[in-house]
């Protein structure tokens, strides 16, 4: 009797920690289609392009477009604005624009460090700038784009240097990899 009863108490614990982890699995995608979803309503309420908000952003900053973000979470009046960084090779400048109103709600300067200015001349020796990858997403996939980013962490052997977009197309956001050298997608998933 003491056998059967030592037998369950060590299949207990283990019975509860299977319960345990698949709840927060559960939780934990839950969670990712929460903020997907949320990604998707604040890119569907924007009333400003992510072209028209860089164009206002230039007006206030300077050099080339490093990276874009689209911020649901942002603390301005409508709570989504774009964040965007652009670089001189000396100097980033990181500017906030309302993605609603268009209003530029956040600038600041900060001195490069070497391991941005790195970033920023790696970025300039691509051959597709941000700005051409933005264009063709658009003009060919005819999708919003939500973010771009640029890099070159040596992830990816065949593509050493490559863009990280974010676009919404048909209520999906779908992230793609672009090689900066060819201009080929190389990488396609929908997040969910």
């Amino acid at each position: 009797m003491f056998d059967a009863i030592k037998e369950n108490k060590q299949k207990l614990p283990l019975v509860a920690l299977s319960a345990c982890l698949a709840l927060s699995t559960i939780t934990i995608s839950t969670a990712a289609n929460a903020d997907v979803t949320e990604e998707i309503r604040a890119a569907q309420a924007t009333k400003v392009s992510l072209k028209q908000a860089i164009n206002i952003a230039k007006k206030q900053a300077k050099g080339t477009l490093m990276s874009v973000e689209l911020d649901e979470d942002s603390d301005t009046k409508n709570n989504v604005a774009y964040e965007m960084k652009f670089s001189d090779g000396a100097t980033e400048y990181e500017v906030k624009v309302d993605a609603i109103t268009g209003q530029v709600v956040k600038v600041e300067k900060e001195r490069l460090d070497k391991e941005d200015i790195n970033e920023y001349n790696n970025q300039n020796r691509a051959k597709i700038s941000a700005m051409a990858v933005i264009g063709a997403i658009e003009k060919q996939a005819k999708a919003q784009v939500l973010e771009i980013e640029f890099d070159n962490d040596g992830d990816y052997a065949d593509h050493p240097s490559y863009y990280e977009v974010d676009m919404l197309r048909d209520n999906q956001i779908i992230e793609l990899k672009i090689d900066a050298s060819t201009g080929r997608e190389f990488s396609r998933r929908v997040k969910s």
